[in-house]
């Protein structure tokens, strides 16, 4: 082969590694989320008067952040139109509520963790089907379709969960976020279980999914 082929080869080569280096690997992980807020001033003593106000009410009041922005936090929503219909429902029995959605970013791992993309991305889908457990329990709560004894249960399967990611995760990223949910799910299961402090578990989960600062 040439010389100047090899050349022209190696620097391509080298080009391109700089080029994934930079850009990163793709974590391929996506999702979305409604929430119905009770609307609020602007102030961190406002925030935590208003998020006792919502669990008053029966709501998750769980303060979660997007944009740079703080939201009290009444339910969560995997559809527009539920997240909707509900905040519609609220302002009709005189409540101020609003709904956002948040979404995932687009997330790249350097190329040095490259390796770390499908572990990740396992954390991910894992917490993500941990929020929809919640958001039917919370629900079957609600609704009096299940007891005491039976939310208990699936509390500790959550639990159970989140403490199984902790372990394989005790290292990394995620690890401040799943002692964090863990310790919430211990709260949530200590004495009676209210179907909105299920949902504030539900949105602390999806906050973490949204907000985690993977690396």
């Amino acid at each position: 082969m040439p010389i100047v082929v090899v050349i022209f080869l190696t620097v391509a080569i080298s080009c391109i590694s700089l080029a994934v280096a930079l850009v990163g690997c793709p974590l391929n992980f996506s999702a979305k989320f409604y929430y119905v807020y009770y609307n609020s001033p602007p102030t961190d003593a406002s925030y935590t008067s208003t998020s006792s106000l919502v669990q008053g009410y029966g709501g998750a009041g769980y303060i979660a952040t997007y944009s740079n922005k703080s939201y009290v936090v009444v339910s969560c929503y995997y559809t527009e139109g539920d997240a909707f219909s509900v905040c519609e429902r609220l302002n009709k029995m005189g409540l101020d509520c609003s709904c956002v959605m948040v979404q995932t970013p687009v997330r790249r791992l350097s190329f040095s963790n490259r390796n770390k993309v499908e572990e990740y991305r396992e954390v991910l889908n894992a917490l993500y089907a941990t929020s929809k457990t919640c958001y039917a329990l919370a629900n079957s709560v609600d609704g009096y379709s299940v007891g005491q004894s039976g939310a208990k249960a699936v509390l500790e399967e959550i639990k159970g969960e989140l403490q199984r990611l902790s372990d394989k995760n005790s290292q990394n990223c995620f690890t401040k976020e799943l002692n964090y949910l863990i310790a919430e799910c211990n709260d949530v299961s200590y004495g009676y279980i209210f179907a909105g402090n299920v949902r504030k578990l539900q949105i602390a989960v999806c906050d973490s999914i949204v907000n985690a600062n993977i690396y």
